[in-house]
């Protein structure tokens, strides 16, 4: 009986997730296995022993697992591709919503170059024939597609690579062939109804129609002529659909570029034609994305209804074909866009920091208000936090306070401040600002010696907390603030004595329950020790049976002092 060659070897991973090493080989099976013991006990994640035989005739090893113990690898998540990546087999699917976008972002500086959409790349004969000579952009195009598609299939590369080749060469040449054939008519806002019709029953309407109005906006490079130009033949159309129901494809295929402008990187003031700060620019694109919601909260809040004026020209011809439903993904579309501009690092009101705060309030307002879904609100409010987060810093900070006289009105920007933030480690930051003022000495000072009257700067300390607590801050910055507010109340009310004067005053005795009731309640002062004392004085009053038959005798004040009454907890609710 033949013996074949036979040693033994040992494997290790130092975690679950690294990868096997080996760490030694010996012909003693048992020194192996003693080995992976220890070595499993010194603290390697997991251990592996293989018997390794010798086939003299093929000079191969053949392996068999002797032993295996620890953690085991965590199982790799199979990758899927999206839902909407479909893969692209010819050239019609390159005209798909989702392949449109794709061009639009792998050719997205040649576009910007040649001034144009993908969209009218994708109908202009001239274009595709520019495309093609240029040789080097669709090799990277090609690229772009092929490596990321071959690590995640594990499809050959130059398979890849040589198959998204044909495919653009298809597509350009059966371009520029339609080009040659004429199947591109020519289109005016004279027959551009005659020719909706001719086209209404043949199967490549969209693709011929796309051709014709992508020839009329060959002779314009600005997004704002574009725009111009889409709308005259967008607005006819719609006039006319009240009585041709039927051709309304032809307006969602005008819809396309309208909405690939709106989402180019062009810039907000090149699409309005009008030079602005990129807060207004934004708060006229907020209209159009969001009219009717921006209607109804306008009714409620005269600031959205202040900040957001009624759209006039192009935009406005635009906000009408939105509300009539013509253009149902436009207004999602131009959403999209802003969000983008949220990310954007430039402020939305440069030289204004408190109208920068209250342009940022209107517009998560309106955008929210406006959400499609839980999915959309959420992208919103992950667009709002990330600007939010620049309201925070030193530099916005400073331009806020810069030109506030005194210190109650630097914490009165603070809260404002405070008020308006989005996420919890913003609303924290926007805390430590405001905590930093109030805090401190001057701010203390300002309050007990303010030129004010004593009731001016309480009532103005009960509206300070009242807005720090209602700003909704994690809870031991908001807590502290409060009781800052409340400590430097009851120190202006030690001051002059404020109770005694009131209880030894002349006034009535209802006059001062009244009076130290607004106390009590937090209405006139900030709540903490002030309010404390306040309360006792008025549960003393209570129980005093003249002022209870007082009371009782006028029914108008007493329901007037029933709110106060319950808020400062000493009538049940």
């Amino acid at each position: 009986m033949s013996h074949h060659p036979v040693h033994y070897e040992l494997f290790t991973r130092r975690t679950p997730q690294s990868s096997w090493v080996l760490e030694m080989a010996s012909e003693t099976r048992d020194q192996v296995i003693q080995t992976a013991d220890d070595m499993l006990k010194e603290g390697r994640a997991a251990v592996r022993v293989t018997k390794e035989v010798l086939d003299p005739e093929t000079g191969e090893y053949s392996s068999v697992t002797v032993l295996e113990k620890g953690t085991s690898a965590p199982q790799k998540k199979v990758k899927l591709a999206p839902a909407t990546d479909s893969i692209c087999s010819s050239p019609q699917d390159l005209y798909h919503a989702h392949a449109r976008e794709k061009v639009a972002r792998l050719l997205e500086d040649w576009l910007r170059l040649q001034s144009v959409t993908a969209f009218e790349l994708l109908h202009r004969p001239d274009l595709a024939e520019k495309l093609e000579a240029s040789g080097s952009e669709l090799l990277h195009v090609t690229q772009k597609l092929s490596v990321p598609e071959s690590h995640e299939t594990g499809q050959d590369l130059h398979e890849l690579m040589r198959r998204w080749s044909g495919l653009f060469d298809r597509a350009c040449t059966r371009l520029i062939q339609d080009g040659r054939k004429n199947l591109f008519p020519e289109m005016t806002p004279e027959n551009a109804l005659d020719l909706i019709d001719r086209l209404h029953d043949n199967p490549d309407r969209a693709y011929i129609f796309g051709g014709a109005v992508a020839a009329v906006l060959k002779p314009h490079r600005r997004p704002l002529a574009k725009l111009e130009t889409l709308l005259i033949y967008a607005s006819l159309i719609h006039a006319w659909l009240e009585a041709h129901a039927t051709r309304e494809w032809a307006l969602r295929i005008i819809e396309m570029p309208v909405m690939e402008l709106f989402a180019s990187r062009a810039s907000l003031n090149d699409l309005m034609g009008e030079e602005t700060d990129l807060g207004s620019a934004m708060i006229l694109m907020t209209r159009l994305a969001a009219g009717r919601e921006v209607a109804l909260i306008g009714r409620a809040d005269a600031r959205v209804a202040r900040l957001m004026p009624p759209l006039t020209g192009v935009l406005g011809g635009y906000n009408d074909l939105i509300q009539a439903g013509c253009m149902p993904n436009l207004s999602y579309q131009i959403s999209k866009r802003l969000m983008q501009e949220l990310k954007n690092p430039r402020r939305l009101k440069p030289n204004d920091a408190m109208a920068e705060i209250e342009t940022l309030r209107v517009l998560a307002l309106c955008l929210t208000a406006a959400g499609r879904d839980e999915s959309q609100r959420d992208d919103i409010t992950e667009a709002f936090a990330e600007r939010s987060k620049k309201l925070v810093s030193a530099d916005f900070v400073t331009s806020l306070l810069a030109d506030a006289e005194t210190p109650a009105e630097e914490a009165d920007r603070l809260i404002w401040l405070c008020e308006n933030m989005v996420g919890a480690a913003n609303k924290r930051q926007a805390a430590r600002w405001l905590t930093q003022i109030v805090s401190g000495d001057k701010f203390e000072r300002h309050m007990r010696e303010s030129s004010q009257s004593i009731a001016q700067r309480l009532l103005a300390l009960a509206q300070m907390q009242g807005r720090v607590t209602a700003a909704a801050l994690i809870d031991q910055d908001g807590q502290a603030i409060s009781e800052r507010l409340g400590a430097i109340g009851s120190q202006i009310a030690t001051d002059v004595k404020l109770l005694a004067h009131i209880l030894r005053g002349s006034a009535s005795p209802v006059q001062k329950f009244s009076m130290l009731l607004s106390f009590a309640s937090g209405q006139s002062a900030p709540l903490g020790a002030l309010s404390e004392q306040a309360k006792t004085e008025v549960m003393k009053m209570m129980r005093d049976p003249a002022m209870r038959s007082g009371l009782s005798a006028q029914p108008q004040i007493l329901a007037t002092l029933k709110p106060m009454m319950q808020a400062a907890g000493v009538l049940a609710a």
